[in-house]
């Protein structure tokens, strides 16, 4: 019991005298741990902000081919337009030729976007008109089409087809002009100028990194398989 003791008086003495180094060692080891850590999360912010910065910048070029695209489809939406104001009454080669001219509708640059999942950092405004710009010209598309094969069976199997077909003509000509209005509103908010972000001048790495994208982006885009 005694040398129980001893050892235990040793053992307590031997504590108390390096109580202040091992005191020292610990906070040592605790400050160069948390110094560390700090370290870690600086870098992993900085490679974040980095990604981020990358990801804006391509999505800038994304939402400059969506612009020209909406573009491109508000002018094809006034050719149809201009068709359709070639007669006043329903004929099937108004309806023909309205199918052509919405077959040039697109929607390649809209779906390269959203392919990549960077619409997020996208305003919900900005990305709304975006898909609202989508929307009208998929439904005017798909309205003219829907309205010719209407057209022929109505000529075909019912006796007032060709009062049928005057008021479909006449009901696809008054949605136009509102669908010109809206796709012109979303053709001045979706611009690269308006992105939050790039309200400052390009350098020329960035530029160079635009090119590169706009050359893979092309390679990227599913061929169109040809019709027979």
């Amino acid at each position: 019991m005694s040398i129980l003791l001893e050892i235990l008086r040793s053992f307590l003495g031997t504590l108390v005298r390096q109580w202040p180094e091992l005191v020292s060692t610990f906070y040592g080891v605790l400050l160069g741990g948390l110094a560390a850590l700090a370290v870690v999360k600086w870098q992993l912010g900085e490679e974040r902000k980095t990604r981020e910065g990358h990801d804006k910048e391509f999505l800038t070029f994304l939402v400059e081919h969506v612009n020209r695209e909406i573009t491109k489809n508000t002018r094809t939406l006034e050719d149809l337009i201009d068709a359709c104001q070639q007669s006043v009454e329903a004929r099937i080669e108004i309806w023909d030729w309205a199918a052509t001219i919405v077959g040039a509708f697109t929607t390649e640059a809209h779906n390269d976007l959203y392919r990549t999942g960077l619409q997020r950092y996208l305003p919900g405004s900005f990305e709304e008109r975006i898909r609202r710009g989508n929307t009208i010209a998929i439904d005017i598309g798909n309205q003219v089409r829907q309205a010719r094969a209407q057209h022929i069976f109505n000529d075909r199997y019912r006796d007032d087809g060709q009062a049928l077909n005057d008021t479909l003509f006449a009901g696809v000509k008054a949605t136009l002009p509102s669908a010109r209005a809206a796709l012109i509103e979303c053709d001045n908010v979706v611009s690269p100028a308006n992105l939050p972000w790039t309200q400052r001048v390009l350098t020329h790495k960035q530029l160079r990194r635009r090119a590169t994208w706009r050359r893979r982006l092309t390679r990227l885009r599913p061929s169109r398989k040809k019709k027979d």
